[in-house]
């Protein structure tokens, strides 16, 4: 058998995860000096809501290699062959902890791929795993599968308030916008590389989401796969992007909205959206 391990980055709700097989670590999150795990909450709307009383912005840690031991070896007493999907190498340390641990546990049928992306973005690849898991591919041919597959995964936010994204670091350009008027919304992507990349500054949510459908543009969208919009608590924006993004002649289905959980949540914050898709080869 071959089992697919992700870390709760991924944004899989639970039922999700348990029809499908995946099995989840939960990363952490820093909430006024406590630690919670990714799957403290049984509602991702209780994280935002902690966040929003919180005295300091929410900080995200990485799961120990310890963590990705206990899973490992208990695929690993099946006799199961293993491929983990991690969020990108360049906003978390999962990847690293992940190697770490199948490298201590010397397990030569496990694979590690670093997804480059997060969140929806993530959730792509690791559908694609299961896609390919379930047509007969090795765990091997799975992993070299997914390096090639990552390039065509295109992910893009528009956010509604910067000081989270410049609060842990993960953007240069960011602490240039935080002076700017509320009305300035930035428009981000994951670049190829795995990290986040500033791609516009527009006025408003309806002018950043407008930037983000010039993406469909842009790219042939791969229609064998679905797109994704995502939200950080704000289902109604999601909805209403759903529309837009309709509108434009792009097949769309509600099942396809995302709701953001604490990880990257806390690198964006409440009130942002944006969209995830495959581009054709």
């Amino acid at each position: 058998m071959i089992r697919i391990i992700t870390d709760s980055a991924a944004d899989f709700e639970h039922s999700e995860s348990e029809r499908l097989g995946i099995s989840t670590v939960p990363l952490a999150v820093f909430i006024d000096g406590k630690e919670y795990k990714d799957d403290f909450l049984h509602s991702k709307e209780r994280f935002y809501r902690l966040a929003k009383l919180s005295k300091t912005l929410p900080k995200t840690s990485q799961p120990s290699p310890y963590v990705y031991e206990c899973v490992l070896k208990k695929a690993r007493d099946n006799g199961d062959s293993v491929v983990i999907i991690t969020v990108s190498s360049a906003l978390s340390g999962s990847y690293q902890s992940a190697v770490l641990a199948r490298d201590l546990l010397g397990y030569e049928n496990c694979y590690v791929v670093d997804s480059k992306s997060a969140s929806a973005g993530q959730k792509l690849v690791v559908k694609e795993a299961l896609r390919l898991r379930d047509n007969g591919f090795t765990a091997e041919e799975i992993a070299d599968s997914l390096l090639k597959f990552r390039k065509r995964v295109i992910v893009y936010a528009c956010i509604d308030d910067m000081k989270y994204l410049y609060g842990g670091g993960r953007h240069t350009n960011a602490a240039a916008l935080l002076g700017s008027t509320g009305r300035i919304k930035p428009v981000i992507s994951i670049a190829e590389s795995g990290s986040v990349a500033f791609e516009a500054k527009t006025i408003g949510m309806r002018h950043g989401m407008n930037h983000m459908l010039m993406s469909l543009k842009k790219y042939e969208i791969d229609s064998n796969y679905p797109l994704y919009i995502m939200h950080t608590n704000s289902r109604n924006l999601a909805l209403y992007f759903s529309k837009l993004i309709i509108s434009k002649g792009v097949v769309f289905d509600e099942g396809g909205i995302v709701s953001v959980g604490c990880v990257v949540g806390s690198h964006i914050g409440e009130g942002s959206t944006g969209i995830a898709f495959v581009k054709k080869e």
